[in-house]
């Protein structure tokens, strides 16, 4: 069947990975979810995914559903009409390397990982770039105004605030932004514009103006300077005996790594406090089982803001689905970036000596035999060989720190002590790779969006109306603001054990909200020490927090 056209829009131009990015697909592949691939084996972001964000995302924006975008089709499966919003599949550019990430989830009651929760996932680093193209036909049942307004509105997000696709979007993966973009118009009702379009591709149209730090519509933003005040990563480990551990890198875009905090293990800890809090509150127990602890029963603001799991573990139907929280933190990467050719040579480095050394820190000679002397027993431990690719590693750290401004990378030595007799425990000495920051401005501020329009009634139980639910989700989000301030929380390895502690000054904590965030509105431009300061409004979220966790008992 052939449909009239009047006239057609085509958006083309490079879709920019903004952050981490991950599309899953069915292959079988290195890690538990593996990146989607089409038939050429490119890494790819499917063309049903983007037209499904971006209709999404238009809505939020308050733009009409124009039915350009079809029609389904009756109850009875008659009508119905195919869309005239055509997205392409997006494929890589250029071969972009995938990496390989580790997740684990923490037990509630241990602390510790979940048992059966680690897992990995393929995702592609940022600047990681995807040919777009979308064609936008206006019907002759439609007037054509209708399609070039919804053309423009697709650019503008595409190219300003951006779109979050593929998996664990609020937790800091796939955020990307339209650059190079074109438009060009077709005028298919005349004989001269099908000649033209059938020439040219048709005549090139103004773009509408695009803002990157526009806040999208119906999110409250809160950005979040801080400074660590000790030793700061998540670690990655290494094999071999010389160093276990670096700290987690993502490349950039622009030739470079730069230290990556995930937005994952910020909205972890985020969400951990938020629930010690609320417990505490409530007196709600913490569930054995880890999927019973994520369903969050009873804890309505923990479940406004971070979501909450499906009950799985029982066939009443009646019991409810999971839902997607409303807080999406963004990954935080450090402003200064590391020079490829340093950190190379000192991760490179540490791969090839412990490709030349066996568990006891011995060299292998051509043979493979322990110690290159051949026969049935193996040469003696050789210190002095550990102690030299020791030396070795120190040298490119030392090359690295010379070459990155704000940022200082040593060799920490570790060794756990035996209880009995109060000495290094055997063959429990290790070191890792740690990064101190120097400069005032080393990491880029943490940013937390919250989608207010999310912030509806806790579907685990009854409770107020979405009004009050809001202001209990934001009362909540302000408690664990005023810790993270005072010091309470840390991120990334070893918070236990003096790392990963952080400053924040409320006074540069800052709220930006967009259009259609109704009240929220009025947090905009205003600090966290000023809105904590505020009798009136803090009055307000304090009654409708106590109504949602005590019925409002004070």
């Amino acid at each position: 069947m052939s449909r009239r056209v009047t006239s057609r829009w085509e958006l083309t131009g490079t879709l920019v990975a903004q952050a981490p990015l991950h599309i899953g697909g069915l292959d079988v592949g290195p890690a538990q979810l593996v990146q989607a691939r089409d038939g050429a084996d490119r890494p790819l972001l499917p063309g049903t995914t983007l037209a499904g964000v971006i209709r999404s995302a238009l809505q939020a924006e308050g733009v009409p559903d124009y039915q350009l975008w079809g029609l389904p089709p009756d109850r009875d499966g008659a009508g119905g009409e195919a869309s005239w919003v055509r997205v392409d599949d997006a494929p890589a550019i250029d071969e972009p390397q995938v990496e390989l990430r580790d997740h684990v989830s923490i037990d509630r009651v241990h602390g510790v990982a979940a048992k059966g929760h680690l897992f990995s996932r393929e995702v592609l680093p940022a600047g990681t770039r995807f040919a777009f193209r979308m064609v936008v036909d206006a019907p002759e049942s439609i007037d054509a105004d209708e399609a070039e307004q919804l053309v423009h509105a697709i650019a503008a997000r595409l190219r300003g605030p951006g779109i979050s696709v593929g998996a664990a979007v609020t937790r800091g993966l796939g955020l990307v932004r339209l650059a190079d973009a074109e438009l060009q118009e077709s005028m298919l009702a005349t004989r001269a514009g099908m000649i033209a379009a059938l020439r040219s591709g048709g005549k090139p149209a103004d773009l509408p103006d695009a803002d990157p730090d526009e806040v999208p519509a119906g999110v409250l933003r809160v950005v979040v300077p801080w400074r660590p005040h000790g030793p700061l990563a998540v670690q990655v480990s290494s094999d071999g005996d010389v160093v276990s551990a670096f700290p987690l890198t993502g490349r950039d875009g622009a030739g470079g790594h730069r230290l990556e905090l995930p937005g994952s293990s910020i909205k972890g800890v985020l969400r951990s406090h938020a629930e010690r809090i609320t417990r505490t509150v409530t007196g709600a127990e913490v569930r054995e089982k880890f999927l019973a602890q994520m369903r969050a029963d009873g804890l309505g603001p923990v479940a406004a803001l971070f979501g909450t799991a499906a009950a799985r573990d029982s066939g009443d139907r009646d019991l409810p689905a999971g839902r997607r929280g409303a807080l999406q933190v963004a990954t935080c990467v450090s402003a200064t970036a590391l020079p490829a050719a340093q950190w190379d040579a000192v991760r490179l480095l540490q791969q090839r000596l412990s490709e030349t050394a066996d568990h006891s820190g011995q060299d292998r000679g051509e043979d493979g035999v322990e110690g290159g002397t051949g026969g049935d027993d193996p040469a003696p431990p050789k210190v002095s060989d550990q102690r030299a690719a020791l030396s070795r590693l120190q040298l490119a750290v030392d090359d690295l720190n010379e070459a990155v401004d704000g940022i200082r990378f040593t060799i920490a030595h570790h060794v756990a002590v035996d209880r009995w007799t109060g000495g290094a425990a055997d063959a429990l000495l290790f070191a890792t790779v740690e990064a101190h920051t120097t400069g005032p401005d080393a990491w880029q501020p943490i940013i937390l969006d919250l989608a207010v329009d999310q912030l509806d009634q806790d579907p685990t139980t009854a409770g107020p109306g979405a009004d009050d639910d809001r202001r209990a989700a934001l009362a909540l989000l302000l408690l664990v603001l005023r810790d993270l301030c005072d010091g309470w929380l840390g991120f990334g390895h070893g918070t236990t054990r003096g790392a990963g502690g952080v400053r924040v000054d409320p006074e540069a904590v800052t709220f930006r909200a967009g259009h259609r965030t109704g009240w929220f509105h009025a947090l905009g431009n205003r600090s966290l020490a000023d809105v904590l300061a505020d009798e009136e409004l803090t009055a307000s979220l304090t009654t409708a927090w106590l109504t949602a966790t005590t019925g409002g008992a004070a």
